[in-house]
Parts: C-alpha cells; sequence; structure tokens
C-alpha cells in the first residue's frame, strides 16, 4: 500500500509542476528605465517586467534579471530603480518572455544594440524554471561529465568547418577579380584562428541549453573591430532529444525531457540569490555563482547588496567545500569586511566581520 502511496503521490507532484507552468501563463509589461550610454547620449531601456506565472516566480525572475544585468535590485516604483552607465550601448530592448521545453522552462530575451569601433545589434537570454522562477542554465541540469564528453566531438565539427571554409578562401584567392584583399585578410583571420582552436586542450566553448537540445557554442573567431570580416560567426554543435539523456541529470531530464520527478536541487549551481539579514535587523541580498551567467565553473563570484540601498557590493570568493570566505574591499583593494558562510542546504549561515565588530548573518535560497 506504501508504494502505491507514492506513485500516487508522484503523479500528484507531476501534474502540480506541470500545471504550474500553465496555470498563470507569465507576461512581460516592460520597464523605462533611464540610462546614459554612448559617448554620454541619454537613452532609455525598455527592460523586461514579468508578471504572471506560479506565486512568487516572476518577483525572482525580475530579481534575477535587475541583478545580473543592471547590478541592482529591483524596486515596486520603476522610478526609483537605479541603473548603470552603459557606455557604448545605444538601445536596450525587451524581447519578451516565452516558454520552452513544453513549458517547463521560460526564457527571457532582451536585444541590445552597442557601438564601438563600429555598431552591432546582440541578443542576452535568460532561463527560467517555469514552476520556480529560478535561473537555469546547462551546469545545473547536467552531469559533471557532461562537458568533457561533448567537447572532443564539439570540437572536432568545429575544425572541420573551419578548415572547409579556409580551403574555399584559398581557392577564391586564385581566381581573379575584385575584392582579393578583403579575402587576404579573412584567410589571416581564419588561419590564425585554426592555429589557436586546433590545440585540443584549449576549451573555446559554452555548453547552453535550448528547445529540447543541449548545444556546445563556439563563439566567433574575430574580435569585435574585426567582426566585419567574421563570415562563419558561431559555431553550434546541437544535441537533441532523447541523445541528451546520458548527459542529463535527473532534474535536468525533468525539465529538457519532460521525464521523471527529479527535483532542482536546494541551490542553482549557475546562480543564486539569497536573501536574508545581518544582525537580524538590517536586510540584505547576497549572490552566489558562476564567473558569469553562462559559466561552467560554480562560486566563483559573489556580491551583496543592502536592501534599502541596492548598491552592489564586490567579494572576493574562497571556498573549502560547503564553506566561504567573502572578502569585501575599498576602491583602492584595502579590505574593508569579512563575510564567514556555511552552505548547508538552501541557507547560508555565519557572521559578517569587521575590526572587532561581529554580527551574525542568516540567509536563504531565494
Amino acid at each position: 500500500m506504501n508504494g502505491v502511496l507514492r506513485i500516487l503521490a508522484g503523479a500528484v507532484l507531476a501534474a502540480s509542476l506541470c500545471s504550474a507552468a500553465y496555470a498563470a501563463p507569465f507576461s512581460d509589461q516592460p520597464r523605462s528605465y533611464p540610462f546614459t550610454g554612448n559617448g554620454g547620449d541619454a537613452a532609455i531601456a525598455r527592460f523586461p517586467w514579468i508578471v504572471g506565472g506560479p506565486p512568487g516566480a516572476a518577483e525572482r525572475i525580475n530579481s534575477y534579471l535587475h541583478d545580473a544585468y543592471f547590478q541592482t535590485l529591483p524596486t515596486p516604483d520603476p522610478k526609483e530603480t537605479r541603473v548603470k552607465v552603459f557606455d557604448g550601448m545605444v538601445t536596450v530592448e525587451s524581447q519578451g518572455i516565452k516558454p520552452m521545453n513544453g513549458g517547463r522552462m521560460v526564457r527571457v530575451s532582451v536585444e541590445e544594440e552597442g557601438c564601438g569601433a563600429y555598431c552591432s545589434t546582440g541578443t542576452s537570454t535568460f532561463d527560467f524554471d517555469a514552476a520556480s522562477g529560478r535561473p537555469i542554465s546547462a551546469l545545473d541540469l547536467t552531469v559533471p561529465e557532461a562537458k568533457p564528453r561533448l567537447q572532443p566531438k564539439a570540437h572536432k565539427a568545429h575544425i572541420a568547418e573551419i578548415e572547409k571554409f579556409v580551403a574555399a578562401l584559398k581557392r577564391d584567392l586564385r581566381k581573379s577579380g575584385p575584392g582579393k584583399a578583403r579575402l587576404q585578410e579573412q584567410l589571416e583571420l581564419y588561419e590564425m584562428c585554426l592555429d589557436q582552436r586546433e590545440e585540443a586542450d584549449k576549451d573555446y566553448s559554452s555548453l547552453l541549453v535550448a528547445e529540447n537540445s543541449l548545444v556546445v557554442s563556439f563563439g566567433e573567431c574575430a574580435s569585435h573591430s574585426a567582426r566585419a570580416l567574421d563570415d562563419l560567426g558561431s559555431f553550434s554543435y546541437v544535441v537533441k532529444g532523447e541523445a541528451m539523456r546520458p548527459y542529463l541529470n535527473p532534474y535536468g531530464r525533468r525539465v529538457l525531457l519532460g521525464e521523471g520527478l527529479g527535483e532542482a536541487p536546494p541551490i542553482n549551481k549557475s546562480g543564486q540569490l539569497f536573501k536574508g539579514t545581518i544582525n537580524g535587523k538590517l536586510p540584505v541580498t547576497l549572490f552566489l555563482g558562476a564567473s558569469s551567467y553562462l559559466g561552467e565553473k560554480p562560486f566563483e563570484r559573489a556580491h551583496y547588496y543592502y536592501d534599502k540601498y541596492r548598491q552592489l557590493i564586490d567579494l572576493g570568493v574562497q571556498r573549502q567545500g560547503d564553506t566561504f570566505t567573502l572578502t569585501e574591499r575599498d576602491k583602492d583593494g584595502k579590505e574593508t569586511a569579512q563575510i564567514a558562510l556555511k552552505l548547508n542546504g538552501a541557507r547560508l549561515s555565519g557572521e559578517w566581520r569587521s575590526g572587532a565588530k561581529r554580527m551574525p548573518m542568516e540567509l536563504t535560497a531565494y
């Protein structure tokens, strides 16, 4: 009987997780934030503001987006949200929120135009668990050996594409006609790129999540200033559907394949916000995660905010297992405070220290 009850309970949980993604659809009601952009020009960012979805999910999404993109925390009144100077940026425009992988994930996209040596556009994407609103990336959904196992196959395919393009450039250069100078510049660019990327011990790729697939993505061969010469652009090695199974952990199989009841981990390795207090009185928000949104090494970066002021305070990170020493420094590099925390499930506890002052610090994954 207990076994039957467990099966029934599992079925109910699966149904609730599935319905949570659909019960209250997410929508985007972009906010307008003024900022100082390219050449000191005033500009307006139309930034995502997500509403709807399961209880608490939109709030988590908005908090993570503002922290990741603007290095601040959102406020109920958009006029109170502080946006930093975006050097070189011309436009920031929300592309909305869309369901992915059967509605178990949602993706928020932001289109940007920036100007340096020349102007170009790009898109930043952020993925979230539709049931909870917590951010997710390949680091959270795959087994530790996924990237090392996929990398050799992806690397081989990437090198083959560059070699094929180099051969075509050499054939075109043997022909007479205009445009040979550009062809020669391209050949030099790709031969240099090939020399760099043929070294299999160097990893130039990122492991990403997409619609019903895992993607090993390689960046462009060209730097930003030479991007006009780069006709190849980025390269993606795609593993779709059932082929993903060996690379996914139980949570990944649920999110990407719709299979099983794999629970989310207590905290996300790619990036996790924690809410809590210092000395039981001062509300703070702390970020702990990878070096970037697409990072594949957890717990490399940390920062925190006093919620009243919402100004990012960067922290150096030292880690030994589940114990973290986070160091705060002033603009001259002098240590001003240290935070010692121990991770236990979804909780961080320890103390904030500055000189002789010691205050307890308690936080919970948000």
